[in-house]
């Protein structure tokens, strides 16, 4: 196929050019209708045009759109690649509703983001979550351990599918043909939420993707490494033909958007010439670039990159980089943001530099520069941490067969420092990265709830808890019946 050929892009621009008069939604009418105040923001209006003749139809494409999603499948080398509207939370409903039902069992891996687990609960199936390895220095997440996963088949040989997150917000890669070829001995399909890697095909300097190594469902979330406007990504059908075009096709009608964006659509056309166009460069150019802008930010903030061990690849799009001694990621990234900086991820060791694959400019390296150092010079170092791990194992764990009811009987509000053997009423979540540390009907006790206090004090974020009027932190509880 034409790799150089963008046919979204080259229909809505033929559309435009003859000066259409619209009856139709939307009721900017082609960007003609637009109120002075926010004419700059919606300037492409122009292009965000409904299902017409030559724009085809997202859930039934036959022309334009089909050959752009061909074009995409045949960059990433999968069976079928679906264009994403809703991001990779809707890819991740999506290829859950496809691939699994009601009641079958499936292995999780414990941290993963929470629309996976919204995924689940829609389909009511009935997960066994198993943890990953952690790494001792830094409590970050290194993925499934084969014999993890050997085991939870041991005891659950009837599990009809596995379902990985890799990468992380870190970027750390774990390997993953083992996994896979575990599951695939079971018979057991693999759903891969890597809305991290859709860069990985780039070259080698990248990890291998899930989808080339045999994964059935593979989710990208394209705006994050590529680029994308927000709420786009790609849903890939890979592995040996479990699960049909079809079926995907099916389960997307039901998340997505009757109604899809062709902006949206427009900019998944542009990501994938992109990579394409990445993928035609050698490597080494793209080694050499990402490691001096890397090098550039550490040696601008005199930080120090947190390095993985070695079975352990990392993303080079992505920085770890370590907060001072004495410091918490969240200060580091805090003091960052007052100099116009914003960073992906901060954790109570942690600030995470999510690059590009444009250089850096000098001014973006000295407002670095002045962040941290103003950082050390305004604050003492008395900071030491808990030593806790960001998310403490659990071993494995199968959820009860009402597990997807769980939080809606009756609800009351309660200070979390008062919460121990209570049971959540409501997903608590760290956010980013927006993996639950507790699930609705989970008791709040042990060290997971020490590790969500001390977050909360030193100022990391998290969905499920509020302020009250008092300063004290509240969560929802399920209610207690009277005896």
């Amino acid at each position: 196929m034409d790799q150089s050929s963008l046919p979204i892009i080259e229909a809505l621009q033929q559309h435009a050019e003859s000066l259409p008069d619209s009856f139709h939604v939307p009721g900017h009418k082609n960007g003609t209708v637009q109120p002075a105040y926010a004419r700059d923001i919606l300037s492409a209006a122009r292009y965000d045009q409904t299902e017409l003749p030559g724009l085809d139809d997202l859930h039934d494409p036959r022309g334009v759109i089909a050959s752009a999603q061909k074009l995409t499948a045949e960059v990433y080398g999968s069976r079928s690649a679906f264009f994403l509207i809703g991001g990779s939370t809707a890819g991740n409903l999506i290829m859950i509703l496809a691939a699994l039902q009601e009641g079958d069992v499936v292995l999780v891996q414990r941290d993963i983001h929470k629309s996976i687990i919204n995924g689940l609960r829609l389909v009511k199936a009935q997960p066994v979550f198993l943890d990953p390895e952690y790494d001792a220095a830094s409590g970050l997440s290194l993925g499934l351990n084969v014999h993890e996963v050997q085991k939870a088949f041991y005891s659950y040989p009837k599990a009809a599918g596995l379902i990985v997150n890799r990468p992380g917000y870190y970027g750390w890669t774990s390997p993953l043909r083992a996994v896979i070829e575990e599951a695939k001995h079971h018979g057991a399909v693999v759903l891969a939420d890597e809305a991290h890697g859709a860069h990985f095909p780039a070259g080698d300097v990248f990890p291998d993707s899930a989808l080339s190594l045999g994964a059935d469902l593979v989710v990208h979330s394209a705006h994050k490494t590529l680029p994308a406007l927000t709420m786009t990504g790609f849903l890939h059908v890979g592995g040996a033909g479990t699960i049909s075009p079809a079926q995907v096709q099916e389960a997307a009608a039901m998340v997505e958007s009757s109604s899809p964006s062709y902006l949206l659509l427009a900019s998944l056309d542009a990501a994938r010439k992109y990579l394409y166009e990445l993928m035609r460069t050698e490597d080494a150019v793209l080694q050499k670039q990402l490691e001096q802008t890397k090098h550039a930010v550490l040696q601008a903030g005199a930080l120090e990159e947190r390095i993985p061990p070695e079975h352990i690849r990392t993303d080079p799009l992505k920085i770890v980089a370590r907060a001072p001694q004495g410091y918490t990621g969240w200060a580091l990234q805090r003091y960052l943001e007052e100099e116009q900086v914003f960073t992906e991820l901060a954790d109570e060791k942690h600030v995470v530099f999510f690059l590009s694959f444009e250089p850096l400019s000098t001014n973006t390296l000295q407002r670095i520069e002045r962040g941290a150092a103003r950082l050390r010079r305004e604050n003492p170092s008395l900071y030491s941490g808990s030593g806790v791990r960001s998310f403490p194992p659990m071993g494995m764990q199968q959820m009860p067969a009402d597990w997807y009811q769980a939080g809606r009987g009756e609800t009351q509000t309660k200070a979390l420092r008062a919460v121990e053997q209570e049971q959540a009423a409501i997903d608590i979540i760290p956010y980013p990265p927006g993996i639950p540390l507790f699930l609705k009907g989970e008791i709040l006790t042990g060290k997971r709830l020490n590790v969500l206090l001390e977050r909360l004090e030193q100022g990391g974020d998290v969905q499920g808890v509020w302020r009250g009027e008092n300063g004290q932190w509240l969560t929802s509880i399920v209610k207690r019946k009277e005896t």
